[in-house]
């Protein structure tokens, strides 16, 4: 069996080169307190943000003309800059942690742990206040808080490849004790809590040493700091192993400072509320997320961007024209004047060579894409599948998307699935080996090729052939979109007399024969022209009913045609069911064409036709429109329950029919 697992021995990506960084003088410290303080700011707190600026010079300047980010009750005042990652630790009272929080009134106190409710003072300075016991309650409140953001939004391997992305918005925050301990001042994440914990994680910085160790003694927060600053200078970036260099990536952090409050005259709210307000526009109520599909395009975009250019490893993997025509951003007739195929399934099988073929070094170039999007350090081979699928129904014709999505609904997940037949990674980078421009008489020669890895027993013994699988690639393709569907799901829960293997198992056991190879041959033949798919024989021809007419392919005859179980024995459960709707498509088709043939029919004298002129009984034609309705309002019964069921499955994240 091929290995479904390659994506783990994937090598450790380069990840980000930080600037050189150098400790800022002292006086530039103090300026950037000075003007803090004259901004509102408590001398604490202005001292506490002033020696937690990378580059309190460029800080102090930015505070002249600070943004305005209007909330509910008043107006932030915020400056973007860098911190010293050393200087900032998670919001004590996380919101994220509501639903496990421990109460006192619930009278049981076991487990419980002092959650400070920060506030703030009279007025509209911009900064927090909290008051806990001791500093033993915040130390372990702080630790707690780490430890479960760690664990619920684990993001150490992302940022230790690429480092903090966005911003964290940052408050200044006094914490007053009640056992006679000094106040401490310290800055917290209003939103970026799992960032920072990531971050320290990476460092290996507890909360209450930044709080209480070096926030109280300057001089040791610039000591941890400036190690890892000379080390760096001193070894060079070349000669620093992975961990060193994954710490000096998030030795600061980008931020979003808050350095004022304009409160709302007509509400009277506080700078506390303020930022409660803020938190929850971030987290509570957020804006919609776009969707799997808008992300898997957004990431498809970035992918193509890095496949199109050299890198440090080697050449552009694909041409600005293939960039073009995997995008769907050009036309046909565009894509012919550059040598590309207008047959889809060529597309699509050179959208899946190029994004998921060639082994570990295209892997590498496709993660590049996705990394520059979502800065994951090592995204899996189902991500890249999906991007890939997205790629490939850009191309699907305008005329499907009538019905509110449920087409391409119905048939994105199919195709991933069976995009995620193993053989898959191991097609060769480059051309197709169907390849020039009369695609036609190429495909012969393809289906020849399939044909002799059958004869050498390939696929039987569990791996397909480069042939067999760029031809199951190919077919896939038109038996998703068909309508109906020749491949489909797998059936989850079935019962014994259900057919429950996915598309990859039904490809693999399809190409694994001679009659498959024909199948898949008149799939992609019949599909480049647009005509319906019909099943074939052990020769290549097509199977002829009782009727004298081809016989339709569905996911069920696929199914039992290979897996050597008679389809007439298949009565029962959604095998049974399929069956049946095969032949009602097949009425449905036999009554069009009746009803053409009627339509044609002359007049007696040959002048005109004998209906269009004179019409039928309308009595006769009503009791059989009351039939036909019947039956419409039966299979729109039969669609209506689907739907229900495929958004209970969607609400639920399932994937069962």
């Amino acid at each position: 069996m091929v290995s479904e697992t390659f994506d783990e021995t994937l090598e450790s990506q380069p990840g980000w080169h930080p600037p050189h960084l150098r400790l800022a003088r002292p006086t530039a410290v103090y300026n950037l307190a000075e003007a803090l303080s004259g901004r509102g700011l408590s001398d604490a707190s202005a001292g506490t943000l002033a020696r937690s600026a990378v580059r309190p010079d460029d800080m102090r300047r930015k505070l002249a003309e600070a943004a305005e980010l209007r909330v509910q009750g008043g107006t932030l005042l915020i400056v973007e800059t860098r911190l010293w990652a050393a200087s900032v630790v998670p919001h004590p009272a996380n919101p994220r942690e509501y639903g496990r929080r421990r109460y006192r009134l619930g009278g049981d106190s076991t487990g419980f742990t002092e959650t400070p409710e920060p506030t703030s003072p009279p007025g509209a300075r911009a900064e927090l206040e909290i008051r806990v016991s001791e500093p033993t309650a915040l130390a372990q409140r702080l630790e707690d808080t780490k430890q479960r953001l760690l664990t619920e939004n684990p993001l150490t391997q992302d940022l230790a490849v690429e480092g903090v992305l966005q911003p964290l918005t940052v408050v200044a925050v006094t914490v007053h004790h009640a056992n006679g301990h000094p106040t401490a001042s310290m800055l917290i994440t209003a939103d970026g809590s799992s960032r920072i914990s990531a971050a320290h994680s990476i460092l290996g910085y507890s909360p209450s040493k930044v709080v209480y160790e070096w926030g109280a003694d300057e001089r040791r927060q610039r000591k941890e700091v400036n190690r890892w600053i000379r080390h760096s200078q001193k070894q060079g970036w070349d000669h620093l192993v992975e961990d060193e260099r994954e710490r000096l990536r998030v030795l600061n952090v980008p931020a979003r400072v808050i350095v004022g409050f304009v409160p709302d005259g007509h509400v009277g709210q506080r700078f506390h509320t303020a930022v409660r307000n803020f938190i929850g526009l971030t987290h509570i109520r957020p804006p919609r997320p776009y969707g799997a599909a808008v992300e898997n395009n957004a990431k498809a975009d970035a992918v193509l961007d890095s496949l199109a250019e050299p890198n440090r490893s080697g050449d552009a993997h694909i041409t600005l024209a293939e960039k073009s025509w995997f995008a769907a951003t050009m036309t046909a007739t565009e894509a012919g004047t550059e040598g590309l195929s207008d047959h889809r399934d060529v597309r699509a099988a050179s959208i899946v060579n190029s994004l998921l073929g060639g082994g570990t070094a295209t892997a590498r170039r496709v993660n590049d894409g996705i990394r520059s999007l979502t800065a994951k350090q090592r995204p899996k081979r189902d991500e890249r599948v999906e991007i890939a699928v997205e790629l490939i129904l850009r191309a699907v014709p305008a005329d499907h998307g009538s019905d509110d999505g449920k087409f391409l609904r119905s048939r994105r997940g199919v195709l991933q699935r069976a995009y995620r037949l193993p053989e898959i990674v191991e097609l060769p980078a480059g051309s197709l080996l169907e390849e020039g421009n009369q695609y036609d008489r190429s495909l012969d020669l393809l289906r020849d090729l399939a044909l002799k890895e059958v004869e050498s027993g390939q696929g039987n013994d569990g791996r397909l052939g480069i042939a067999q699988t760029e031809l199951a690639v190919k077919a896939a393709y038109y038996m998703v979109l068909a309508e109906p569907m020749a491949l489909q799901r797998e059936v989850y829960g079935g019962s014994d007399e259900e057919d429950v293997r996915g598309p990859v198992a039904v490809l693999r056991a399809m190409l694994s024969s001679r009659r498959g190879v024909h199948q898949a041959c008149e799939v992609v033949r019949s599909g480049r022209q647009g005509l319906r798919l019909d099943e074939v024989d052990d020769s290549g021809a097509p199977t002829v009913m009782g009727g004298g007419e081809h016989r339709l392919l569905t996911d069920a005859l696929v199914r039992h045609t290979y897996t050597g179980e008679p389809l007439d024995e298949q009565t029962t459960g959604y095998a049974g069911a399929a069956t049946c709707w095969s032949s009602v498509k097949g009425a449905v088709e036999t009554l069009q064409k009746k009803v053409r043939d009627m339509a044609s029919v002359p007049r007696q004298g040959g002048d005109g036709l004998q209906v269009a002129r004179e019409g039928w009984n309308s009595g006769e034609i009503l009791r059989l429109r009351s039939e036909l309705d019947r039956v419409d309002r039966t299979i729109a019964d039969w669609a209506d329950r689907w739907d229900e069921l495929e958004h209970l499955r969607d609400e639920a994240g399932g994937h069962s029919r």
